[in-house]
């Protein structure tokens, strides 16, 4: 039975279940929380989309990392979602994805989406930065590291310090209630995935993000800065030009967004060390976009690195 909580409210129930399952490290936390019929999106082989596929999982996390534990850094909801961002640290100390124990401390990102109705989850899309984890057992701390922020990229910064103070939006506390001043964060984010994304206008940095921009990317990101974020941007683009976003959710709470999306695109130039193939690819992605007064200003990218490598292999 799952314990007795003081509300059904969701954010509540996933801060629980993380606590649980992560931090006091009971893998059965799965079936306290979730439904029977709870489908995850683990994507794994061997890993059935069922309850009982995603606690034996975890019984294999735990078995590698036995001291585990994860910060949560945002809970953000809208209805019946919620998405959980956090950090995981913990020693390897067991066998991993067939790598074995290499007694190192290790700290890796991830974000997950549930679907909580009628007090259990009903639903869980993961999006870990696997390819963080699997580096740093190999001892490769520079791994996947972009290029020092191109000319382009800092022009774009210089550019968005302007654009800043002759492009005044109108302020969050000029609308009428929360509900419009979602709605309009949410318009802009949709407007920077359209026109970035799959149009590749770069300047479009300048009119809808922040001065004052940072980002989460840790790496292959050089700094939290904007060049270096623009930079990741161009190296994309270079390796598979015909990069193509589809969102599949785009949730917001307050301030922030929340995208997933699916991409796909050909690999025509060289890519984490792999030079082109001119293979499909496809991998998803999370983000998270915290907006004030109608601009970008901070954002947590989560994007499935590894997923794209072992496609090129």
């Amino acid at each position: 039975m799952r314990p007795v909580l003081p509300s059904d409210d969701p954010k509540h129930i996933v801060a629980q279940f993380v606590e649980e399952l992560t931090n006091q490290h009971n893998p059965a936390a799965w079936r306290q929380y979730c439904a029977e019929s709870l489908v995850h999106h683990f994507d794994l082989p061997n890993v059935p989309p069922t309850r009982d596929g995603a606690e034996a999982l975890s019984r294999g996390i735990l078995a590698a990392f036995p001291d585990v534990q994860v910060t949560i850094d945002l809970l953000l909801q809208e209805g019946e979602w919620v998405v959980e961002r956090a950090r995981a640290v913990g020693t390897h100390t067991g066998a991993f994805m067939g790598i074995p124990a290499s007694g190192q401390r290790l700290s890796w990102l991830e974000t997950h989406l549930y679907r909580v109705v009628g007090g259990q989850i009903i639903e869980c899309i993961p999006e870990v930065r696997l390819e963080m984890l699997l580096a740093q057992m190999a001892g490769q701390t520079s791994y996947f590291r972009g290029p020092h922020p191109s000319l382009l990229s800092r022009g774009i910064a210089v550019a968005m310090r302007a654009a800043a103070s002759l492009s005044r939006p109108q302020p969050d506390s000029a609308l009428p209630d929360d509900d419009t001043r979602q709605e309009r964060n949410r318009a802009v984010v949709a407007r920077y995935i359209e026109e970035f994304k799959n149009q590749q206008q770069f300047f479009v940095f300048a009119r809808l993000f922040g001065a004052s921009f940072r980002h989460h990317f840790e790496f292959p990101a050089r700094d939290d800065r904007m060049a270096s974020f623009v930079s990741v941007g161009q190296n994309f683009l270079a390796a598979f030009p015909d990069v193509h976003v589809t969102v599949q959710q785009l949730l917001s709470d307050g301030a922030y967004v929340v995208e997933r999306n699916r991409v796909s695109a050909t690999h025509r130039g060289p890519f984490a060390g792999v030079q082109a193939t001119e293979r499909q690819v496809t991998w998803t992605e999370t983000h998270i976009y915290r907006l004030e007064d109608g601009k970008i200003v901070e954002n947590w990218p989560l994007v499935n690195f590894e997923r794209i490598i072992a496609q090129l292999s």
